[in-house]
């Protein structure tokens, strides 16, 4: 039997590319070792270069299992997220309004059940989301460290509560320093008001 649920974890995703799909994939695999830890991971929101497909209600539900699979299937075939419109109870919203509302999800859930916002973009353009994430208590995590490269003062902001940053870098030659593997392996907890919450993802 499952677990009582103890701790839920709204995620917003950042890229859609091989490593995106891949960590999709795992969240959806991994649910019954989810269940058995009392963890829900709630996938609130995905978003590519272009438009943000997000929960109707991010406060209590997020994508389903069925519309993250198709997802990943249409991301892969080189489709927009625009094609998984009417496929579940989501919303889109295309560049720059996709931004306001990754803001308005962190605004929302960053002081009160928690944020993850997870980056597998692989790119500069999303360090300001990101230190937005950060002036509203979220968490980030990212799947190479090239948003810690640019500017000083932007590295400064991101790592400015080291507790809520997780990040890896990425080495061909040794399958378990990947950044999807590091991400989940190296499980993390953090506090929000008086609960505490852990990531657990199966080794």
């Amino acid at each position: 039997m499952p677990a009582p649920v103890k701790s839920v974890l709204p995620v917003v995703l950042l890229g859609c590319g091989g490593v995106g799909r891949y960590l999709l994939r795992h969240i959806v695999s991994c649910r019954p070792l989810h269940a058995n830890q009392g963890v829900a991971v709630r996938m609130v929101g995905v978003a590519d270069s272009s438009s943000l497909l997000v929960a109707d209600d991010v406060h209590s539900s997020g994508l389903d299992d069925a519309l993250l699979t198709q997802l990943c299937a249409a991301k892969a075939a080189g489709s927009p997220l625009s094609a998984l419109l009417g496929q579940g109870h989501c919303q889109l919203f295309q560049n720059p309004e996709a931004r306001r509302k990754v803001i308005d999800a962190a605004t929302t859930l960053g002081r009160t059940t928690g944020l993850v916002l997870v980056d597998c973009s692989a790119t500069y353009d999303t360090v300001s989301l990101l230190k937005d994430a950060v002036d509203h208590v979220c968490c980030i995590v990212l799947a190479n460290k090239k948003p810690l490269t640019g500017a000083y003062e932007d590295f400064q902001k991101l790592v400015s509560n080291f507790r809520r940053i997780r990040f890896e870098s990425t080495v061909a030659c040794d399958s378990f320093r990947n950044p999807y593997y590091c991400i989940w392996r190296s499980s993390f907890s953090y506090s929000w008001q008086s609960k505490r919450y852990t990531w657990v993802c199966d080794e």
